[in-house]
């Protein structure tokens, strides 16, 4: 049995996941990974698993694949002496990863989901995509793939494009079907205006999810700092993605200085606009 419990951390790019990692990895309780590959080495060891060929049917064992899916699970994070590790991936929100980890493993996910307006989220790709002439975004080379002018209009479009992993369009939609479905509990949104306006309140809604000891609880003295933010692992995202560092973090907690609106335009601006589907809509006077 292991000694760790784990937790997730997905929902929408460019919202706050990685510093909230941060945040949180100040606790010395709690390791967040930078982005993993566990979410899609589980699904492939389940998909091999369905296919039932020849081997599985002569020997099977009702615990093989639950004792598979742990063992990976536990030598993946073997190294980290934490108690409490919260993998991150832009899959553990979809329905499918809550379904097989309550269905194989009988655990009830708890999966942080960073989120904020659609926009921004577009427009802070379109952002990094523009300062870095010299790299092919994995955006730009799907456009050219497709034939597709390379222009502001055909990213946000491919952006939003459901059928490209990973993309924004992805991880809305897939997050979306999971909010409006039976597992919604299973999920806790973090609104990045939250996190940077009042970051306490914020890490205690999460700490009240995950049922684990409160920030201001795991030392005399001690408490999370939202002025001195290290960064624990630095990814290549420009090997990875063609966009360098779409995960480079400040020292400090702030604001974006930069609005969505001055960044793509009105048309686009109000094309993205308003299609948060988790936020309260507004009645109409």
């Amino acid at each position: 049995m292991s000694e760790k419990t784990f937790f997730y951390l997905a929902g929408l790019p460019r919202t706050g996941s990685t510093v909230l990692g941060e945040i949180l990895n100040q606790n010395p309780q709690i390791h967040v990974s930078p982005a993993s590959p566990l979410s899609e080495i589980v699904s492939d060891v389940i998909a091999k698993w369905r296919m039932n060929n020849v081997t599985l049917r002569a020997y099977k064992h009702p615990e093989q694949l639950p004792n598979v899916w742990r063992g990976i699970r536990d030598g993946m994070y073997r190294h980290r002496a934490e108690r409490f590790i919260i993998d991150k991936s832009w899959a553990w929100h979809m329905n499918d990863a809550i379904n097989s980890t309550r269905d194989i493993l009988g655990e009830e996910m708890k999966v942080i989901c960073t989120v904020d307006d659609i926009a921004d989220c577009v427009a802070s790709f379109i952002m990094r995509i523009r300062s870095n002439p010299d790299y092919v975004s994995y955006i730009d080379d799907y456009l050219r793939q497709q034939r597709a002018e390379l222009n502001d209009a055909n990213r946000c479009r491919a952006l939003m494009d459901a059928r490209i992993p990973t993309s924004v369009g992805w991880c809305y939609e897939n997050l979306k079907q999971t909010w409006q479905g039976n597992n919604r509990k299973n999920l806790l949104l973090i609104e990045r205006r939250d996190l940077v306006a009042d970051p306490d309140a914020t890490l205690d809604r999460i700490y009240a999810f995950l049922e684990i000891p409160a920030h201001r609880g795991w030392g005399e003295g001690e408490t999370h700092v939202f002025d001195r933010i290290e960064k624990e692992i630095t990814e290549d995202d420009g090997a990875a993605y063609g966009i360098p560092d779409l995960h480079q973090l400040g020292p400090r907690l702030r604001d974006r200085s930069w609005r969505a609106k001055d960044v793509l335009g009105n048309q686009l601006f109000f094309k993205y606009k308003r299609l948060e589907f988790w936020r309260p809509k507004k009645r109409a006077l």
